[in-house]
């Protein structure tokens, strides 16, 4: 009998986390082999160890999920990834798209969906849900959609949204004063967005951050 397939889920809400496992083992097509909450706690493992696929949350508590993919590609690239993510929005699709995700599906998905993209990720296609799959027809006319910062500035971005002074993200990024100050002037200037509120919007648009119950 072959061996089935390893997959690793990265999600930081335990009780979600402990849901997807379950349905993925009900299936009896993949062998779940790894669970963590953070990406701190998956990264050696992940890099480490190969996996035939990863199940990876959009927003971690220590870091967004395709930064953490942008790591593990450094030591795994052929690893396939399906983003999961609680707030899809065409920018996000966009942006994971173009960071080497395999698919994409939303966490309030039909469970039949997500073994649906796990089982067609694994034969080596792409999967995405319907939800995220009615927001590709966008994405594709606005290619460009996402674009416009780098990723020092998204995460600028990210880190202004959740409440930071400059002061305290320059230290976060070992970074200057002076340097975030410049950068984000130049964000303002790019997004024509000048107000804490207006950027904490387009950090939600993004998927730099989720929005506040």
């Amino acid at each position: 009998m072959s061996e089935l397939p390893r997959v690793a889920i990265v999600e930081d809400q335990t009780i979600f986390r402990q849901i997807l496992a379950e349905v993925l083992r009900s299936s009896k097509r993949v062998n779940v082999v790894g669970e963590y909450g953070s990406a701190a706690e998956a990264l050696p493992h992940l890099t480490s160890t190969p996996h035939d696929l990863i199940l990876l949350d959009a927003i971690l508590p220590d870091m967004r999920g395709l930064e953490l993919l942008a790591h593990i590609q450094e030591k795994r690239p052929r690893t396939p990834v399906i983003l999961v993510t609680a707030h899809a929005r065409p920018a996000l699709v966009q942006e994971a798209l173009a960071a080497g995700v395999k698919g994409i599906v939303t966490k309030n998905a039909p469970f039949h969906e997500l073994t649906t993209s796990v089982e067609r990720v694994l034969a080596g296609g792409r999967s995405f849900c319907s939800v995220t799959t009615a927001m590709l027809a966008e994405v594709l006319e606005n290619p460009t959609l996402g674009e416009e910062l780098t990723p020092r500035q998204a995460k600028i971005v990210e880190l202004v949204a959740r409440g930071l002074s400059s002061k305290e993200i320059a230290d976060a990024l070992g970074i200057s004063d002076k340097t975030v100050q410049n950068h984000r002037l130049q964000i303002r200037e790019k997004l024509n967005i000048h107000d804490v509120a207006g950027l904490t919007r387009y950090a939600i648009e993004r998927g730099l951050i989720e929005p506040r119950a």
